[in-house]
């Protein structure tokens, strides 16, 4: 009995000194990645799956650093199939062994989407729906976010170009339009792809069943040849059709001016990034004729300059030809009421609790976003009854445990009746 009762002692005290090394082993790789370290984070986890570890944690770092290692570091020596096949592994492993792993099922998503554009690169149209059918059936796209999605697009009018942040509504909608091709007539690019010259190169001539082309005013030459070109702060103008001069009540001489300052600064010459050269050459030769919009989201930088010619739609901004700050052309409450007060549209928002992924479930956010937006637009119309109306319909369709600023929204509303 002594013999057993201390072999028990031996086991218990081997596991707690695992399970603290993997503690410490798990500690020291997410300080190696927040310095962008990913080659190294992801080695030293690699040592602890080989001793055989159900730590979900660990898989699922390893999919996550090894994703980023393949795109958001420096050129990766040896990536293709096999490699992707390995970083599914992991984060299927972690889903595995925590089937509620919400964040492991965002950068399943990731990973799909991924080698979605490897397949675009060559215009294998086939695979690149195949990836996006696959990341759906393993569980990458949870309802609540292909609602949310679906919602983007209808804040966009036919044949919109919308321009999006990243994957958490990048990936969504690409599956929504060329799985259930759902509202394929608006063009959706990611900002951080206006750096790419083979994507952008694909905008330009469109590619069959996936990409719907976009006007870019750059040749073929210039965009293989694109770089930082050397910038000070200057003023593009962009003349306005006398259609929409009519439609706005704008003067004959009115032009679209956006002044755009160097976002690259050097030491000896100040320059522009090549995204921000790819964003003029797209307004500039659309010449207002598709609308554009930029989802709620974007990061500040890649709007600077733009943000006073913006309209709020719901979950985008649509960019106007002339400055919409302090006018009535701020805020579009028909459309926001269209979006976002209908419960057709809502239907799926409270599936973000049984199928949550903290890295984007923070996108719906933007729905209280635009109601608050919205009941400041009553409130200066002086229409009380109609911010009540949003606050009970936040209070009684919006509200998640997974989203606890929603009370504070509601909260902030209803401080402005009076």
């Amino acid at each position: 009995m002594r013999r057993l009762g201390k072999t028990i002692i031996i086991l218990i005290s081997l596991f707690v000194n695992t399970v603290g090394q993997t503690e410490d082993i798990k500690k020291e790789a997410k300080l190696l990645f927040k310095n962008s370290d990913y080659k190294t984070a992801v080695e030293i986890l690699k040592q602890t799956e080989a001793k055989g570890t159900d730590d979900p944690e660990v898989y699922y770092l390893l999919g996550f650093y090894s994703h980023y290692l393949a795109y958001d570091s420096r050129p990766l020596v040896g990536y293709g199939d096999k490699y992707s096949d390995k970083v599914l592994y992991y984060l299927e492993k972690a889903i595995k062994l925590d089937p509620n792993y919400g964040n492991a099922y965002y950068f399943m998503m990731a990973e799909y989407g991924a080698r979605a554009l490897n397949s675009l690169k060559v215009e294998n149209s086939e695979e690149y729906i195949s990836n996006y059918k696959l990341a759906f059936e393993k569980g990458g796209f949870p309802l609540w976010i292909l609602e949310y999605g679906k919602n983007l697009l209808k804040t966009c009018d036919e044949n919109g170009i919308l321009i999006v942040g990243g994957d958490a509504t990048f990936n969504p909608i690409q599956y929504l339009q060329v799985v259930e091709n759902y509202r394929r007539d608006v063009s959706v690019i990611p900002y951080g792809f206006f750096n790419r010259p083979w994507y952008v190169k694909k905008m330009k001539i469109g590619v069959a069943d996936v990409l719907r082309k976009v006007p870019i005013g750059l040749s073929e030459e210039q965009i293989l040849d694109m770089h930082p070109y050397k910038w000070d702060t200057l003023t593009i103008k962009i003349p306005i059709s006398n259609n929409l001069k009519t439609k706005y009540e704008l003067s004959e001489d009115e032009v679209f001016e956006w002044e755009i300052a160097p976002n690259l600064i050097g030491e000896r010459k100040n320059y522009l990034s090549a995204d921000k050269a790819v964003l003029a050459s797209i307004i500039e030769a659309n010449k207002w004729e598709r609308p554009i919009y930029f989802s709620v989201g974007c990061h500040p930088a890649f709007t600077t300059g733009l943000t006073d010619n913006f309209q709020l739609n719901g979950l985008a901004n649509k960019l106007f030809p002339m400055k919409t700050k302090n006018s009535n052309y701020s805020t579009s409450p028909e459309k926001i009421r269209e979006v976002f007060l209908n419960k057709n549209n809502i239907q799926n928002f409270m599936d973000v609790e049984k199928h949550d992924m903290p890295r984007a479930s923070r996108v719906l956010s933007n729905y209280y976003y635009g109601l608050y937006k919205l009941a400041i637009y009553y409130k200066e119309q002086n229409q009380s009854e109609k911010i009540s109306e949003i606050a009970d319909f936040i209070e009684n369709n919006l509200l998640a445990d997974a989203l606890p600023n929603g009370t504070e929204i509601v909260a902030g509303i209803k401080k402005l009746i009076k």
